[in-house]
């Protein structure tokens, strides 16, 4: 792992006074890895990480973390690292190109989704969770990950069918966003190779190198004492390390291979200041950047400094938060956060969004911020709350340890073979923070702003809209600010008290009327005294997880038109407002430690409330529900300020052509309905009203007994029955007068094709949107899901692979019954301008091959391997269950349909999928929208 000598000698003084008094837990000594991994180095060098875990059950996460990333290439290598990535899957020793993916499928790993890869500055990553209730899947996935250590074949006909693709991923990722960071980041990392390796690369290079250079890249990097095999999942150990040694011992290093170089970022005593405009920026965005060397992570003192920043970073950004809340606040957006840019360059960072003519008020806040702590301190309630914070999510991870799905867990264990990153485990963790958390005190804290705001290595970055270059600060004004702050007379920040309790006075309680038991999904049925229905499940799939959702009927549908804008905003204004006497400000900090999440949502026909809390925090999790429903808060000050933000933020979004498209695109799916309407020019938030929007809000939660409450997780029924009747059965309600939606008309066109011209870089966009009132049948729902996906395997191979014409292409349908019985079916993909007719072309031929032949048994077979390990999966997460029983119940079905999805998955036929295809994907049920760069 690394160390860095130089910030230790720098920084003696400040570890010393950090360090005192915590001798007893023996800070020096090294963090040790999770003691249920296995790790271990072959002879060759190739390092492993092996876990046993049993969530979910019968499969294992493999990856193999490559230490060569684009910082490694020659200058005739720009962009072949990422290149090599894209080759390994295209041919390998035991794989013809396209078999690899093809295989995959079959056993249900999806490309994309599960089948994965990527690249940056200094590694590249393949990620591949595959099945191993078989052993020849499981010895499947091991020879992959063997062929893509030494058996990529590079054949040339191969690299030069993917050339075009890699053109098409850097034509998706072109715009303002990348010629503002093409500008910004030479100055981030200063003077350091990394600089100018961006690792999508030069197109020049990619389109025109020579084979053996892309070759040779592989031959230098790949290789066993360069890389690692980390296997997380539900096999013995012991076999895993079998199959690690059986796949991987015979690989051997090459003969004079170059050295693994770690590059620097050079420091730099002056202040970098970049202020970038650019014609299509959608904002001012500020960002102070303090760089430094990277830190070590190796000892306790290393793990308990950086969490010492990172309660820094939490603390001050809670008060940036209240300060963006005040009227003519200076910026719209803040933060601060500790982090890690590149392997040699740690940073804390201060950044921000403001609106014109506050560029330096916002930096001037930001620089300031931190010299009120640096001068005064945080308060003590102020490090008490983000303590109590970090030490439930880590006690939430303890409890969690042995429901952990191993996805969640082997990041680590790459980002310590790669970065040397800790791996210390959930238990250890824990037990640290509940000896040294205590302990932490708010002087240590407060001597951080001196060591983390700093005058050397210092980034500012100012990014703008043309429109804005007039009335910018200059270099030397934006330096002067900082001497403006010392000379700045400045007085403590005053924390504002708050209520013990979110309800003073506990509601009358209601009652139980009736409970059911079906055991056949082990749901209980409540009735409770007020007509409010009730469904609960409760699980064993989390420790400490319980999640819930309420849904009523109605929504803003029930108001006429001249209420569109207050309706539309309704449930916003309550999560911007508050609730009772709390702030949204007071609500985080009165759940500091807790573990709870209540949003509440007004939509167009139906209004909700979902959140997830812990067992030991439910009682606060339904005080929090009860005030959603009789106490929504009216702020004036508030709400002036979010709207006023808003109008910024949409005034500065009008240069911008994604928000420019999504506003048309938008236009035209509404065809005219007013109701369909939800992106907004900023004079139409004028017509948002305060009080009529709370009255909308108010009228929609009036009465609960229009909703049905869905609760799943670790749920005790003889605790959880009188929490209901205390805080769910006193909701005001009518069970006598029940509403409903109304229909709006809201029915995108069809039969039609649409052109628009927005921005400047030379990409396009197509979206086939076919659409229809069908009368809702289960089958044709599920068959038109599985359409998508193999008209996604076929796009995939055609447009992509065979023609070289997307990076990447999208299929999916689905059905719904509001307002009416109603599909949805869409084909979506970016690509060249020039390519839009041919491609739109082959997207219609491989529809019309399903609507002549039906799709192939074999991709209808690789769609149902998927959806059984995915049912299998979702049968033990306690999200999958409370959305099925919020479906079940809107759409009338029993529940013995959770139990038949098996049953359903097998039920599909070809000619299923072909009568679904040749019904619904017709010319006039669709709309074509095509998105072209601005005429010139």
């Amino acid at each position: 792992m690394k160390t860095n000598k130089t910030i230790i000698s720098t920084c003696i003084l400040l570890f010393f006074v950090l360090t005192q008094g915590f001798s007893q837990v023996g800070l020096s000594q090294e963090v040790p890895l999770d003691p249920r991994v296995r790790m271990g180095v072959l002879s060759n060098g190739l390092t492993y990480y092996i876990q046993q875990n049993p969530k979910p059950e019968n499969k294992v996460e493999l990856r193999l973390a490559v230490n060569a990333g684009s910082v490694l290439e020659t200058e005739k290598q720009q962009g072949l690292a990422h290149f090599t990535e894209h080759m390994a899957f295209n041919g390998t020793r035991n794989f013809e190109k396209n078999e690899l993916v093809s295989y995959l499928q079959s056993i249900g790993v999806a490309f994309g989704a599960d089948l994965n890869a990527y690249t940056s500055f200094d590694e590249t990553v393949y990620i591949l969770p595959i099945p191993s209730d078989d052993e020849e899947k499981l010895r499947s996935g091991f020879l992959v990950l063997s062929d893509w250590a030494g058996g990529i074949l590079m054949r040339e006909e191969d690299i030069d069918a993917e050339r075009s693709i890699i053109v098409e991923e850097w034509r998706t990722g072109q715009g303002y966003s990348q010629r503002l960071r093409d500008q910004y980041l030479p100055i981030m990392l200063y003077n350091s190779q990394y600089a100018n390796r961006l690792p999508i690369g030069q197109m020049e290079i990619v389109e025109n190198f020579e084979y053996e250079t892309l070759r040779q890249f592989y031959r230098d990097w790949y290789r066993p004492d360069n890389m690692a095999v980390i296997a997380v999942g539900d096999v013995d150990p012991d076999a895993l390390q079998s199959l690690i040694e059986e796949f991987f011992g015979d690989m051997d290093n090459p003969k004079r291979a170059p050295k693994r170089k770690h590059f620097e970022v050079p420091e730099h005593e002056e202040t970098f200041v970049s202020i970038l405009t650019d014609h299509e920026a959608p904002g001012i965005q500020i960002q102070l950047f303090y760089k430094h060397k990277a830190l070590p992570t190796n000892t306790k003192v290393d793990y308990r400094n950086l969490l010492l920043r990172n309660l820094y970073g939490g603390m001050l950004t809670q008060r940036l938060d209240e300060i963006r809340q005040q009227p003519d606040a200076p910026f719209i957006f803040a933060g601060t956060g500790y982090g890690n840019f590149v392997r040699d360059l740690d940073y804390f960072s201060a950044s921000g969004v403001v609106a014109p003519g506050k560029i330096e008020a916002g930096i001037q806040a930001l620089i300031l911020e931190n010299e009120r702590v640096a001068q005064f301190g945080f308060t003590q309630a102020e490090l008490d709350r983000v303590k109590r914070a970090v030490m439930n999510n880590a006690e939430r991870a303890y409890k969690e340890m042995d429901k952990s799905e191993s996805s969640s867990l082997v990041g680590r264990y790459v980002n310590h073979f790669l970065k040397g990153r800790f791996a210390e485990g959930e238990a250890w963790k824990y037990e640290f923070y509940q000896e040294i958390i205590p302990q932490i005190t708010l002087e240590e804290m407060n001597a951080l702003a001196k060591a983390l705001v700093r005058e050397d290595n210092r980034v500012i970055i100012i990014t703008a809209p043309d429109t804005e270059k007039d009335n910018l600060p200059s270099e030397e004004q934006v330096l002067a600010l900082f001497d403006l702050v010392d000379q700045m007379e400045l007085a403590p920040y005053e924390e504002r008290l708050l209520g013990e309790q979110l309800l003073e006075v506990l509601p009358q309680p209601g009652s139980i009327l009736s409970k059911e038991h079906v055991e056949a999904v082990d749901v209980f049925e409540l009735v409770l005294s007020n007509g409010v229905k009730v469904f609960v499940k409760p699980t064993d799939f989390k420790n400490d997880e319980i999640v819930f959702s309420a849904r009523g009927e109605g929504g803003v549908s029930v108001f006429g038109d001249e209420d569109h804008y207050s309706a539309s905003y309704a449930g916003v204004l309550v999560n911007v407002m508050g609730i009772g006497d709390f702030t949204p400000s007071d609500l985080r900090k009165m759940l500091a430690g807790k573990s709870v999440s209540v949003t509440p949502n007004v939509g167009t026909y139906s209004q909700t409330i979902s959140g997830s809390t812990s067992p030991r925090d439910l009682e606060m999790a339904l005080q929090l529900i009860y005030l959603y429903f009789t106490s929504p808060r009216e702020d004036s000050q508030l709400f002036d300020v979010f709207i006023n933000n808003q109008k910024t933020q949409l005034a500065s979004a009008q240069s911008n052509p994604d928000y420019q498209f999504s506003k048309q695109l938008n236009r035209i799916i509404a065809d005219g309905n007013l109701r369909a309407s939800s992106i907004y020019d900023p004079e139409e938030l004028d017509q948002v009203d305060m009080p009529r929007a709370m009255e909308i809000y108010a009228d929609r939660f009036s009465n609960a007994a229009n909703f049905e409450f869905f609760f799943t997780g670790n749920i005790n029924m003889d605790t959880f029955i009188p929490l209901l009747e205390q805080y769910i059965a006193s909701l005001p309600a009518d069970p006598d007068n029940l509403d409903s939606f109304r229909d709006l008309g809201i029915r995108a066109p069809r039969g039609r094709s649409e052109n628009i011209e927005v921005g400047t870089d030379e990409k396009s966009q197509v979206i086939m949107l076919f659409t229809g009132e069908q009368e809702y049948d289960r089958n044709i729902a599920t068959d038109i899901t599985y359409l998508g996906e193999i008209l996604n395997i076929k796009l995939i191979e055609t447009l992509r692979e065979e023609i070289g014409g997307v990076y990447g292409v999208g299929a999916s349908g689905s059905m719904g019954i509001q307002p009416v019985g109603n599909f949805s079916f869409s084909i979506v993909f970016p690509c060249s301008p020039d390519m839009v007719d041919t491609l739109i072309e082959a997207a219609w031929e491989e529809v019309r091959k399903i609507q002549e032949n039906g799709p192939s048994e074999e991709d209808l077979n690789k769609v149902k391997e998927k959806r059984r390990i995915a049912l299998d999966e979702n049968l033990r997460r306690n999200n999958f269950w409370n959305a099925q029983m919020s479906t079940l119940r809107l759409y009338g079905l029993p529940w013995e349909a959770i139990l038949q999805a098996r049953e359903n998955i097998e039920a599909v036929t070809v000619e299923r999928i072909q009568r679904t295809a040749q019904e619904l994907l017709v010319k006039e049920n669709l709309l074509e929208v095509r998105k072209y760069p601005l005429s010139r």
